[in-house]
């Protein structure tokens, strides 16, 4: 019993040695899309996305013509399902692009 608890105040147990899990990191997406010409466009595509529980937020460059969006730390949306999204609301999407944040 003197060596269980000497081990367990000394870090020694086996719980103390396994590795740390990584934390998710959060993802931004850029979708590159055709038809966006006004800020009534831009402000439909934040509205929609703002309501998904998978975003954290969502930025609408129209100069660019690209969709920011930032996704939660945990949130999956793959690209055919943003590319839906988008092609529901009426634009094409010439590309998605992906990073961690």
């Amino acid at each position: 019993m003197r060596i269980i608890l000497i081990a367990a105040l000394l870090g020694l147990s086996p719980l103390a040695a396994a590795p740390l899990a990584a934390a998710p990191t959060p993802e931004m997406v850029t979708v590159k899309v055709n038809g966006l010409v006004c800020d009534f466009c831009a402000r439909s595509i934040e509205a929609m996305m703002k309501k998904r529980a998978d975003v954290a937020g969502v930025h609408v460059d129209l100069d660019k013509g690209e969709v920011h969006v930032k996704l939660k730390a945990n949130a999956t949306l793959d690209d055919p399902a943003l590319k839906k999204l988008m092609v529901d609301s009426g634009y094409s999407v010439t590309g998605i692009e992906r990073k961690p944040l």
